[in-house]
């Protein structure tokens, strides 16, 4: 007799070692099986999503070219440049505004160490 055809009852007591270790074999089984499945299913999705629209943003800037100017032209600017800096304007900005707010507050930076 085909095995995979088999039909189980699981309203019946089950008894025995032996028959509880294969019920949870099967139940094990069946749960990875579905975890796996549904995992299978939205790396299937995402995938289709990064064929669809990985590509719009260079279509945009294919489409807009940069105006170049006299001072941008001369000097490039790295992006950690930038960040350094936008980080600093940060930085600064809280301080200003902490001491707006309390006007007898004083701050001093003591130490800044780069990781």
């Amino acid at each position: 007799m085909n095995h995979l055809l088999e039909v189980t009852d699981y309203t019946k007591q089950i008894e025995g070692f032996a028959d509880k270790l294969a019920f949870g074999g099967q139940m094990v089984l069946i749960g990875v099986s579905v975890v796996f499945a549904v995992l299978i299913l939205l790396w299937f999705s995402l995938y289709i999503f990064k064929i669809f629209f990985h590509d719009i943003p260079s279509r945009r800037k294919a489409n807009h070219k940069p105006v170049k100017t006299a001072e941008s032209a001369s000097t490039p600017v790295t992006a950690k440049q930038t960040d350094e800096d936008e980080i600093i304007a940060v930085i600064a900005a809280a301080i200003a505004a902490a001491e707006c707010e309390n006007p007898g507050l004083k701050f001093r930076v003591v130490s800044f160490r780069r990781k």
